[in-house]
């Protein structure tokens, strides 16, 4: 026993500095594990925090989104409404009345449009022919008036959007 004793005694100073070798281990591995948490933590809270601001950034571009389709099918049923009261001018030159349209109308038919020419003379008769072609022209009419109002609105929308509006 008293050699055990003696061993301790001489290695009682190694056995101190391992163990404060060990304590300062442990200590230096806590702090290092606390800071890492924190940097984390941090990270996971900019991550929040920007993914909000996506959200939020979604949530007002489809509000802007639908103020503009809004906007923009307000103004085309106003002006369909418009087109549909008025009455169609007859002859090649016009093909709506000029005095009631505001400055950024529809312009007018160009003179040397005469008209189009009669289809081929192939055609196999039909007893229904003329009625098709009479609801024809009048549904064509129509897209036509349609179509026009469409793209006369998207490139109101397309001056508007990139600050080309006057």
């Amino acid at each position: 026993m008293s050699l055990i004793r003696a061993f301790l005694e001489l290695n009682k100073s190694l056995f101190l500095k391992g163990l404060l070798l060990l304590m300062a281990f442990l200590l230096g591995l806590q702090m290092g594990q606390s800071r890492l948490q924190r940097r984390w933590d941090a990270e996971k809270q900019n991550v929040q925090i920007a993914q909000a601001k996506q959200e939020q950034h979604a949530t007002d571009v489809a509000q802007v989104q639908n103020q503009i389709s809004k906007e923009i099918s307000d103004d085309y049923r106003k002006k369909s409404n418009l087109l549909a009261s008025r009455g169609f001018v007859l002859g090649p030159e016009r093909v709506l009345d000029q005095s009631e349209l505001s400055s950024d109308g529809l312009p007018a038919v160009s003179t040397n449009s005469e008209g189009v020419a009669d289809g081929s003379t192939d055609i196999a008769p039909s007893p229904f022919r003329d009625e098709i072609a009479d609801l024809g022209c009048v549904q064509l009419r129509q897209d036509a008036t349609q179509t026009t109002l469409m793209l006369i609105e998207i490139q109101r929308w397309y001056r508007r959007a990139y600050g080309f509006e006057r």
